[in-house]
């Protein structure tokens, strides 16, 4: 079933012509009608150089798209504490939202924009990719379906340089949250996406400076199982963006390894999904297409037919901050943070 109320054509804006901005735009550029109407910048040069590739007009004024009545949906893909404020108007004034993750910096931030979608009864979903990604949601699928038993760990990691295409707020720990929450958080999600509902963290780790936290070690409980992510942006130049997960059960091990071409997730590359029980190890496939465009042409597809999201959910978002959150407080005080 559609929603009427849903135009055959749907224009959407997207906020931010940065490089979650781009990635957004190619993605939405390639559904079947679909038009992106506008995009902003603080830097009219940045937006024009986007709007010019997806056909789109040039804003720096957010609220021009927000006010816009002829848009339907946007993405909000500006910097995390610039979240809550366009994403609540966003919802007043009767669009669908895709919000990048995280959710906010802290979990009770998000708590407006969580209470704005349902007094509007508009879709706000977060945008945590790896829900999309194929290997991730074949293993996923694979460990809840049982076939090696129960899990007992899940480890995960993250790795890559500093971040050169953020700009100067991802030095800013009140704007990034550093690694801990901008880098981790994707893989909070997935533990918790594996494992359920967490108790406790117990992160150690470095800071780039005061309140920084740039390499991260967290522990965290899940009662029947433990996860562990490494998450860090301390690595040396040259070194290719890495991400892995390890989930040991009774019966075997499922692992993901995924090595990019380059410093950046999107340099090409190749990934690795490999079970091994015993005496034998075998391949799985991935679910089929691009990350990203199965993100925003799930997105998409809720608008059109006004179903609320399973996947990038409210709550799952904000349990993920919450971890990150924990994790913070524990690197902060040298001690186990409970949920």
């Amino acid at each position: 079933m559609t929603d009427d109320r849903v135009p055959a054509v749907l224009k959407i804006g997207i906020l931010g012509s940065g490089f979650m901005g781009r990635t957004h735009a190619q993605a939405y550029a390639k559904i079947p009608g679909i038009s992106i109407a506008a995009v902003s910048s603080r830097h009219l040069d940045k937006a024009e150089k986007l709007a010019n590739e997806v056909g789109a007009r040039a804003t720096t004024d957010d609220r021009s798209i927000i006010e816009d009545p002829s848009i339907e949906a946007i993405s909000n893909t500006l910097p995390t504490p610039l979240h809550a404020e366009p994403t609540i108007a966003a919802l007043g004034a009767g669009k669908h939202v895709l919000l990048e993750k995280p959710l906010a910096l802290r979990a009770a931030d998000g708590d407006g924009m969580i209470a704005a979608a349902k007094e509007t009864g508009r879709t706000l979903m977060i945008a945590h990719v790896l829900r999309f990604w194929g290997e991730y949601v074949s293993l996923v699928e694979f460990v809840h379906a049982g076939k090696l038993g129960k899990p007992i760990s899940a480890t995960a990691a993250r790795l890559s340089q500093f971040p050169n295409w953020g700009g100067d707020w991802f030095l800013d720990p009140a704007w990034s949250g550093g690694a801990v929450l901008d880098l981790c958080v994707h893989d909070f999600d997935v533990l918790n996406w594996l494992l359920g509902a967490p108790k406790s963290v117990y992160a150690r780790g470095k800071e780039m400076r005061p309140g920084l936290w740039t390499d991260v070690h967290a522990l965290v409980d899940y009662g029947n199982a433990t996860g562990v992510v490494e998450g860090s942006q301390f690595m040396p130049q040259g070194y290719p963006f890495t991400s892995t997960l390890k989930v040991l059960c009774e019966g075997g091990v499922v692992e993901l390894v995924f090595r990019a071409g380059g410093i950046s997730v999107e340099m090409g590359g190749g990934a690795s999904l490999m079970v091994h029980e015993a005496g034998k190890a075998y391949p799985l496939a991935p679910k089929p297409g691009d990350a990203y465009d199965n993100q925003a042409a799930y997105f998409v597809d809720c608008v059109r037919k006004g179903a609320t999201p399973t996947l990038g959910t409210l709550e799952q978002a904000r349990l993920a901050v919450a971890v990150a959150n924990a994790a913070r407080r524990s690197l902060e005080s040298g001690k186990v943070a409970r949920l």
